[in-house]
């Protein structure tokens, strides 16, 4: 006779194997834990750097936010292995941190005496030295205190750079759509027309890798991004793919591990492999720079950077087009390889698609979309002025009786920028509201 448990040793063994459980996994955790073993603190540039001397590799982004005049830093999955860090007053730094342990890590607070912006990156062991999380703080030009009635003056400082790429041109027409629409003709149109409006925003510089019917390679393309210093480097596309009912805009940023399905991969492959040049890229022998980069673009700002550059973007397209994808998405594109140059490629419609393509055709539809562009790359430099540029960003408290439209008018945005900068919905915002708004150097 096969006895039943009772209900009561059926708890004790579930019991059991749980606190079992939870033993092995907490000894898992502090196996897997990195130890913070130094914190180093000196000036770099306009700011100051932050270096965390780690005995083993970083496995979690950290999460950095400034909360008043407090910057919180998290660090999940490290340890304490300090006392009391020592920071000194330095640049945009008060002096003085408190550092605390939190289920996830430390949680690193510093006291600051201006606003700053902020990079961070991983780095090996080498040269004698550990794993190391660094971290750079540069202030923040021109921040003023919050008003609705403030008159902002920007203060000094270079030109954002943006780098357009019109895909394809010359013996290369990209993508013809069943009407013989070609794809080189339609994203040259969108981005001169794009090009325009870039130049008459203050404080903003263009290059542009073609502005007529010509070939360009795709490693000049990106190596024209590296050489000008581009602050954003947008290629504009209109692909195809075998399916003709395959529709909607896609945004797509830089993958240095994969790429996000099976439809990422063939796209990547059949852009990659319109350059004949890059012959030896597509069977595995890198140029060593190539290989450097996909290693080093891990290690900077630039693709965090282009991850929400390219989140802008895509939903200023989702209010003028159908979106084939609602997230970014990753491929290993060569145009999008440039170290330290956020990326980002945008297939503004399937030429492919029969009714994607009669839009294509239509002037006014290009303008369109050159001009929701202009706004999500200006609503991204709103959300995040580059270090060392002539813009910086404050905030505009709504006052009653004001309407979004004048608030953007007084600071040089349309109305869907503004939105972009801050996630705003359709309608009116309510009186008291923070919004982020531009200082736009001349």
């Amino acid at each position: 006779m096969v006895r039943k448990p009772s209900e009561s040793s059926t708890r004790r063994q579930f019991l059991r194997q749980a606190a079992l459980g939870g033993a092995l996994l907490c000894t898992w955790n502090m196996a897997a834990a990195a130890q913070l073993r130094a914190l180093r603190v000196g000036r770099y540039h306009q700011g100051v750097r932050l270096v965390f001397d780690l005995d083993r590799r970083l496995t979690a982004v950290p999460v950095i936010r400034s909360v008043g005049e407090v910057l919180h830093i998290e660090l999940p999955g490290i340890e304490h292995g300090l006392n009391r860090p020592v920071v000194p007053a330095l640049g945009p730094l008060q002096g003085g941190a408190e550092m605390n342990e939190s289920a996830a890590g430390l949680v690193l607070r510093l006291p600051l005496r201006e606003s700053v912006r902020w990079r961070s990156f991983s780095l090996g062991p080498g040269g004698g030295a550990s794993h190391r999380l660094v971290l750079d703080l540069v202030p923040v030009a021109g921040t003023v205190v919050e008003s609705s009635r403030s008159h902002a003056v920007a203060g000094a400082g270079r030109s954002i750079v943006v780098c357009l790429d019109p895909g394809h041109g010359g013996h290369d027409p990209g993508a013809i759509g069943a009407k013989g629409t070609r794809e080189k003709d339609v994203v040259l149109d969108v981005g001169l027309s794009l090009a325009q409006l870039i130049r008459s925003t203050p404080g903003m510089r263009l290059v542009m890798s073609r502005n007529t019917d010509r070939y360009v390679p795709l490693m000049d393309r990106m190596h024209l991004g590296l050489e000008e210093h581009a602050d954003l480097f947008v290629s504009i596309h209109a692909d195809a793919f075998p399916e003709r009912a395959v529709c909607g805009s896609t945004v797509w940023a830089l993958s240095a591990t994969g790429a996000s399905n099976a439809a990422a991969r063939w796209l990547a492959k059949t852009q990659n492999a319109a350059d004949p040049l890059l012959g030896d890229v597509q069977s595995g022998v890198h140029d060593p720079m190539l290989n450097e980069v996909l290693i080093n673009m891990t290690q900077t700002a630039a693709m965090n950077s282009a991850a929400a550059a390219a989140d802008v973007m895509i939903r200023g397209l989702a209010g003028v087009e159908d979106l084939h994808n609602a997230a970014v998405q990753h491929a290993n594109f060569v145009v999008l390889r440039a170290p330290d140059v956020p990326s980002m490629l945008v297939e503004t419609a399937f030429i492919s698609n029969p009714e994607e393509e009669q839009r294509l055709r239509d002037p006014d539809f290009r303008q369109v979309l050159a001009r929701t562009m202009h706004d999500a790359v200006v609503a991204h430099f709103v959300k995040a002025p580059p270090a060392g540029s002539a813009w910086s960003a404050t905030r505009h408290v709504l006052s009653k009786g004001e309407n979004l439209a004048g608030v953007a008018r007084r600071y040089g945005l349309s109305v869907e920028a503004l939105r972009l900068a801050n996630n705003l919905p359709r309608g009116e915002g309510q009186p008291g509201e923070h919004l982020r708004v531009p200082i736009m150097g001349v």
